[in-house]
């Protein structure tokens, strides 16, 4: 088992469910020390924009996370099995587009603050443009054809 901090579409069930085949036990978490922020197509790496246009065109956009001291987002921890958590590896085209890195998550557990240890993932840019991580809506593309999408790569790559 895995846990995972998703942010942005990633924080959605829909989402999860479209990535991995299935749902997930979660629930609400903060992360700090981390920025949300957009990047625009023009901006995501060359390989990953190749792999992209299969499905995107140029005014495609994406919520990311960079490292920023005093910043926080909010999403969900999910606890995933490996497998899940391979799809999003997948998905997300680490290494390519973004990189794999820890957070610290914290959930309220009757109303305490406990922090845990997650996965998420960073992106590899610099040219990003940096949006409230608190209260932003989770899909920044239209929410049907991003899920019909992640569908469609689960089938094809892990059929």
């Amino acid at each position: 088992m895995k846990l995972y901090f998703g942010f942005g579409a990633n924080s959605h069930p829909d989402m999860i469910r479209a990535i991995t085949g299935q749902g997930a036990l979660s629930f609400p978490a903060t992360i700090t020390g981390f920025a949300l922020c957009i990047e625009s197509f023009q901006y995501i790496t060359k390989v990953a924009q190749n792999i992209l246009r299969n499905h995107w065109d140029e005014s495609f956009v994406s919520y990311g996370i960079v490292k920023r001291s005093k910043a926080s987002v909010s999403g969900r921890l999910w606890l995933l099995t490996n497998a899940q958590r391979e799809a999003i590896r997948n998905w997300e085209i680490i290494g390519v587009w973004s990189h794999e890195c820890s957070v610290q998550a914290t959930i309220s557990l009757l109303g305490l603050p406990i922090s845990i240890p997650a996965e998420s993932e960073e992106l590899l840019g610099n040219h990003v443009t940096i949006v409230p991580g608190d209260h932003y809506e989770p899909f920044i593309v239209p929410k049907e054809k991003i899920l019909a999408v992640a569908t469609d790569v689960r089938r094809t790559t892990f059929a």
